[in-house]
């Protein structure tokens, strides 16, 4: 199929870039920058919604439950079910916790707060990955470890104490307990909004079940099959548990990164289309330049099937330039987009991406090249189509009328 003289001279025209025509080289240059840009931003766009899946799926799950076991009055022997919970199927993880929500006062500030109290033998390995981040540990008594958010906000340090208020269940009392902040986490997710880490047996005290803990946080390998997981566990446990998975706390935030995803790609696949397609005022006005060249080729013996191969040559030469170009610039964005949004955010001193907004804050970025090939070859595609056009009519050009003048 490959026909050497058409594409040596669509070679050349494309080479030539319109000498002599500042128009046609100005329209070529448009439409090997258009291609160039848009596959750029499809690159790299691509790749920051990839990373927010993948963070949501390997950084935001690995710190929240999958499954979260909830016991409606509290499990006394909490070893031998963490056991039986440990031995099925699909559960990678069994972590025992109690859980209090409430307020927390420090230098005349108040935010709410969830207290999470955790064994120090048993830590989530998400959580415990963060912990080893900062050198910590799940406190003793009395002495709890506060997200960095919590901590800029109420203007607390190491060592300081601080009260959380515990709002009055039915019939009961609001309670005040004292606490010193032994560390200073961030998981940069939005749970810094909230969490702060404490003993197990001191929130059991808290929470009014002391010696025994309010249920269990499960890790299983599938987690999109957690809800069928959920049950099965539940058939393994006796009466009195119920529980809520992921899809419950965070679906809505997995739906808005897939919807977000589909989106954006749609739209920058738009722009991709639209610098595609101006190869055909670039070859259209090739056309009309050349036209005379054509007619003198076709004299020459140059067929139909020929001229519509040369100016295909030409119009796939400069997809593939421009798809180069923009190919080397999403993935160097790729690497240097998280950098650079860091900078910007310390120079203009706006923090984009804050927790109370946004699932995390930085910029994720997940480079697939299959997305990348799969990124060329639609725009490839999308080339091509939009050069058969001016291909064709440069085929029906007829010698006669072209050259009677010259």
């Amino acid at each position: 199929m490959f026909k050497p003289v058409p594409s040596f001279i669509g070679l050349r025209y494309f080479m030539s870039g319109g000498r002599g025509n500042l128009l046609v080289s100005f329209i070529s240059l448009l439409a090997v920058t258009g291609l160039a840009l848009g596959v750029a931003l499809l690159v790299v766009v691509l790749s920051v919604m990839n990373g927010f899946d993948r963070e949501l799926r390997e950084r935001i799950l690995s710190v929240v439950p999958h499954v979260q076991l909830i016991h409606s009055t509290g499990v006394i022997d909490w070893q031998d079910q963490q056991s039986v919970i440990a031995g099925l199927p699909q559960v990678t993880e069994v972590t025992p916790y109690n859980q209090v929500d409430g307020l927390i006062q420090g230098r005349q500030q108040t935010r709410p707060l969830q207290l999470l109290g955790l064994s120090a033998e048993s830590v989530p390995a998400g959580l415990q990955q963060v912990l080893d981040e900062g050198r910590l540990a799940i406190p003793k008594a009395n002495h709890l470890l506060l997200s960095a958010v919590i901590a800029e906000d109420l203007n607390v340090r190491l060592d300081q104490h601080v009260t959380i208020i515990i709002p009055a269940a039915s019939g009961g009392k609001t309670a005040a307990y004292a606490f010193k902040v032994a560390g200073i986490f961030a998981t940069h997710t939005e749970l810094d909004q909230v969490l702060a880490l404490g003993a197990l047996e001191q929130v059991a005290e808290i929470a009014g079940i002391p010696k025994q803990v309010q249920g269990f946080r499960v890790q299983v390998a599938d987690q999109f099959d957690a809800r069928n997981i959920g049950y099965q566990v539940l058939d393994q446990l006796p009466f009195g548990y119920g529980f809520r998975d992921w899809f419950q706390t965070h679906g809505n935030l997995y739906q808005a990164i897939q919807l977000s995803r589909n989106m954006v790609v749609l739209l920058i696949f738009m722009i991709v289309a639209i610098a595609a397609f101006n190869v055909v005022s670039m070859l259209m006005m090739s056309v009309i330049d050349k036209r005379k060249d054509i007619a003198i080729l076709q004299t020459l013996g140059l067929s139909r099937a020929q001229v519509i191969w040369l100016f295909l040559t030409q119009g796939m030469m400069i997809g593939l330039l421009g798809i180069s170009i923009g190919v080397v610039l999403g993935v160097t964005g790729c690497y240097w987009v998280g950098d650079l949004v860091s900078y910007v955010e310390s120079l203009v001193g706006v923090v984009f991406l804050n927790t109370e907004v946004y699932p995390i804050d930085y910029v994720p970025v997940d480079l697939r090249w299959t997305d990348v090939v799969a990124i060329c070859i639609t725009a490839l595609i999308l080339n091509l189509v939009a050069t058969v056009y001016p291909a064709v009519r440069a085929s029906r050009m007829a010698p006669a009328q072209e050259l009677s003048y010259e």
